[in-house]
C-alpha cells in the first residue's frame, strides 16, 4: 500500500462515519483551547465534504464550544477505531456555516428540542430536570476545514503512520515514523 492509498483509506473512513451510525468514526473528539485551557468533547460527525475537506457538526449557539471556537477557531478532531486499531488526528479551523437552515429542516422535532433548552447548556441548575424548552432555537453548524492530518495504524506486523497537508493544489502526503 502506498502513502496515497493509506491516506485515502483514512479519508473514506471519516466519510463513512458521517453516514453509518455504527461507525466508531461517527463520534470524534473535538479539542480546542481558549484562554489558556484545553477543552475536549465528543461530537457527532454530521457531514463530510471531501472535495472541500470540511466536516460539519451541530451545536447550540449558547454553548461554551460555540463561544470558544468563535474566539479561537483552531481545533483538532481525534478519530479512533479500536477494532481496526486506526487513529486519525486532524488539525483544522472552525467556521460557522450559513447553511444551518437546510440542516435544521432535516432534524426531527425531538432533535430540534436539543437546541431549545433553557437555561443554555452548561448553566448550573438545581436538579437534573431543572430546565424547560423555549420556542426559539439556538441551532448552529460548525464546519471544520482540515489543514493537516496524521493517520496511525497499529499492527503486529508493524505500525504504519503517515501525514498529509491539505493545500490549494491538493494534498502533500508523506510517511512518518510510527
Amino acid at each position: 500500500m502506498d502513502v496515497s492509498e493509506f491516506i485515502n483509506l483514512a479519508i473514506k473512513t471519516i466519510q463513512r462515519g458521517t453516514v453509518d451510525r455504527k461507525s466508531p468514526f461517527r463520534l470524534p473528539i473535538l479539542s480546542n483551547s481558549n484562554q489558556g485551557r484545553v477543552y475536549q468533547r465528543i461530537v457527532v460527525a454530521r457531514k463530510f465534504i471531501e472535495n472541500d475537506m470540511t466536516m460539519d457538526i451541530f451545536t447550540d449557539s449558547a454553548s461554551k464550544k460555540y463561544f470558544q471556537l468563535k474566539d479561537n477557531a483552531e481545533c483538532s478532531l481525534l478519530f479512533w477505531d479500536s477494532k481496526k486499531k486506526l487513529q486519525v488526528t486532524v488539525h483544522g479551523m472552525a467556521f460557522f456555516d450559513a447553511k444551518k437552515l437546510i440542516y435544521w429542516q432535516g432534524l426531527s422535532e425531538n432533535q430540534k428540542k436539543d437546541y431549545m433548552i433553557n437555561p443554555p447548556p452548561g448553566t448550573k441548575v438545581n436538579t437534573a430536570k431543572s430546565f424547560k424548552y423555549d420556542s426559539e432555537a439556538r441551532f448552529a453548524v460548525i464546519s471544520i476545514k482540515f489543514k493537516d492530518m496524521e493517520v496511525l495504524e497499529l499492527s503486529r506486523d508493524g505500525h504504519k503512520r503517515a501525514g498529509c497537508q491539505f493545500v490549494a493544489e491538493g494534498k502533500k502526503e508523506y510517511w512518518l515514523s510510527p
